[in-house]
């Protein structure tokens, strides 16, 4: 049997994209919170609001953008979100005080939050269904790739010119580059009418469960997102860009075969291996006193979540119908920045009372809880619910 092809124009020229406007997310990671402490003069706990209020803002606009994907296709709405928040990402340096900052932040995350729910729709578009693990896992590749590079070059334009303006500014030219990039995409053109605005349709109900894993799984990414910068500080390691580095090559080693796993085993055997890494890490994070502990558990924590992505995306598709992709893409992406958002500001609080190693291992407690989620209750109901929309694609 001939093998459908994977490695389209389109599917490669969608993921480069997706890539560069990645890189330019991931130039801001490191930096931002020391904008916040050295420019701006806040203290720590203000960090988790500018992680906060993006996630949020993004969780705020998913439904409705997962609804007009489905609605009126792809194409325009992408192409055009994708130019605000290029537009966006070049205005940051013009910051003064906090509060404009936050302003910013949120208007930012609204566009960032319909360009990724965008982006995820538009691959599994793309990717035949019989290579759809495999193929969202090598497109999970181009926000692999951008942690490992974005952070380094973020931090290195800032020690070469000491200028946050002129990164900023190129961290707007990147996206811009990623908007002329996705010109010359041929989306499918999947669309449905005849869909009224209703909740519904803003609104996947199918996909809540393997959603509410995601939403606590993103706490812990919340905490790297928003404090790995400042606890790399209070270890005296000088180059958190190493960390994510680190981080990305072992994500970049368990993605390939995840996808594949996925496709032939199922999600109960890969999720086991992303809960024992991810634990893992955490755990070995919480414990570090010096840089090689601090990189060994980036590795480790690659490994544990670059299987998590993926997996629980690819869940969410088997779910449901071809045009019912958009809203559930939205619905999983949701979870996830309602999970940074509330595990910002819940960890930040977190910080002020106990220490940032204390947090960390604080969230490796909680990872029980989501795994016994998965295991307990939403491998089943996703083993019920993608039978059933395999049976009804198939009439």
């Amino acid at each position: 049997m001939t093998k459908v092809p994977l490695y389209t124009k389109d599917f490669l020229l969608h993921c480069f994209s997706y890539l560069l406007m990645a890189v330019s997310f991931y130039f801001l990671l490191p930096t931002l919170p020391t904008f916040v402490t050295d420019v701006l003069g806040e203290n720590a706990d203000k960090v988790g609001y500018i992680i906060g209020i993006y996630a949020l803002s993004a969780l705020i606009v998913r439904p409705l953008s997962g609804y007009a994907f489905d609605k009126y296709g792809r194409r325009k709405l992408f192409l055009f979100a994708m130019i605000c928040y290029a537009i966006v990402m070049a205005t940051y340096g013009l910051a003064t005080s906090f509060v404009f900052l936050l302003f910013l932040r949120l208007v930012n995350g609204g566009f960032w939050g319909i360009v990724t729910t965008g982006g995820g729709t538009i691959t599994s578009d793309l990717v035949p269904d019989s290579r759809r693990g495999e193929g969202i896992g090598i497109f999970g590749l181009s926000m692999t790739l951008s942690m490992a590079i974005g952070p380094l070059i973020g931090l290195q334009i800032l020690k070469e010119t000491g200028s946050y303006q002129f990164l900023f500014i190129t961290s707007g030219i990147l996206c811009s580059l990623a908007v002329l990039m996705s010109f010359f995409v041929n989306h499918p053109k999947i669309s449905s009418r005849n869909n009224k605005l209703s909740w519904e349709n803003v609104f996947e109900p199918k996909v809540l469960k393997v959603s509410m894993v995601m939403l606590l799984l993103a706490f812990p990414f919340a905490g790297i997102m928003s404090f790995i910068t400042l606890f790399a500080k209070e270890l005296s390691i000088e180059s958190t860009g190493m960390f994510f580095l680190i981080y990305a090559i072992g994500v970049s080693i368990i993605r390939p075969t995840t996808g594949k796993m996925m496709d032939k085993r199922g999600p109960a055997f890969v999720m086991l291996l992303s809960f024992i890494g991810t634990i893992s890490g955490l755990v070995l994070l919480s414990q570090s006193t010096a840089e090689p502990g601090f990189l060994v558990a980036a590795f480790v924590l690659g490994l544990g979540n670059g299987i998590v992505m993926p997996t629980l995306q690819t869940m969410v598709i088997n779910m449901v119908k071809p045009e019912k992709r958009g809203v559930a893409t939205s619905t999983f992406f949701s979870s996830i920045d309602l999970g940074i958002g509330i595990g910002a500001f819940f960890l930040g609080n977190i910080v002020e009372i106990f220490s940032l190693s204390q947090m960390y291992l604080f969230c490796a407690i909680g990872m029980i809880v989501p795994a016994l989620l998965f295991f307990g209750i939403t491998l089943s109901d996703y083993k019920k619910k993608s039978k059933i929309s395999l049976e009804t694609a198939n009439v």
